[in-house]
């Protein structure tokens, strides 16, 4: 059980919202700030909202033995399970887990070891009806080279998202898209358009930027390309 009482709820705010201007946050340079519940705290990407979020991507750190009160999304949710063991009335979900929760979902969740979470709220179109689950720890992965494997993720008109392991000396050749593109470093090193970024950063860069990725000694990361369902 956590002994850290401290809780804050959010103010609104719009924190990196501007689909036009790239965003680069390198791992460890943002600190994780309070949240209306004991022992859950975040660490803000992007923003739009107060506590009921129209837009948000972050890393949420649950402590042992804590919760966080049941709520709903409006907009529906998205999260990666990064460690630990993350429950809800829906199941316990591990690390590796990746799941989609859809618009007007509501959920209790809360975790007995403790764990963390990639999490993006407020993005999920409506035309989603259905929850989906996907352990990628278990799942068909695809060679795409010697150095390259991509798991698909999730696939719309709005968005193809995947996380896609990189083997130590990849490096891939210049892509450019038509939509936004987004990357977590989920783990691993990876250098993106010249800079190195570790475990934890978050990029992303408006349409049409051309865009490297290369690894010296490997990483895992997550890629959208698209921004999902934009609300404001």
């Amino acid at each position: 059980m956590t002994t850290d009482t401290k809780t804050a709820s959010q103010e609104y705010i719009e924190w990196n919202v501007d689909l036009s201007t790239p965003i680069t946050i390198k791992g460890g340079s943002l600190p994780f700030s309070d949240t209306p519940m004991v022992g859950v705290k975040r660490m803000m990407f992007e923003r739009r909202g107060d506590e009921i979020a129209r837009r948000a991507t972050s890393c949420v750190r649950y402590a042992p033995g804590s919760s966080f009160k049941p709520h709903s999304h409006p907009g529906g949710e998205e999260y990666i399970v990064l460690e630990g063991t993350f429950s809800d009335q829906n199941g316990d979900f591990t690390k590796g887990w990746y799941v989609r929760n859809p618009v007007g979902s509501t959920h209790a969740p809360f975790t007995k070891e403790g764990c963390e979470i990639f999490v993006k709220l407020s993005q999920v179109p409506s035309t989603e009806p259905d929850y989906f689950y996907l352990n990628t720890n278990e799942a068909d992965w695809t060679s795409v080279s010697e150095l390259h494997k991509t798991l698909p993720l999730w696939n719309s008109d709005l968005e193809e998202t995947s996380l896609n392991q990189l083997k130590a000396g990849y490096q891939s050749t210049e892509e450019t898209f038509d939509k936004v593109i987004e990357y977590f470093v989920l783990s691993g090193s990876a250098t993106i358009n010249g800079t190195q970024y570790e475990h934890h950063s978050w990029m992303r860069f408006p349409a049409n930027t051309p865009v490297t990725v290369a690894t010296n000694s490997g990483a895992v990361i997550y890629r959208k390309i698209g921004a999902g369902e934009v609300r404001v």
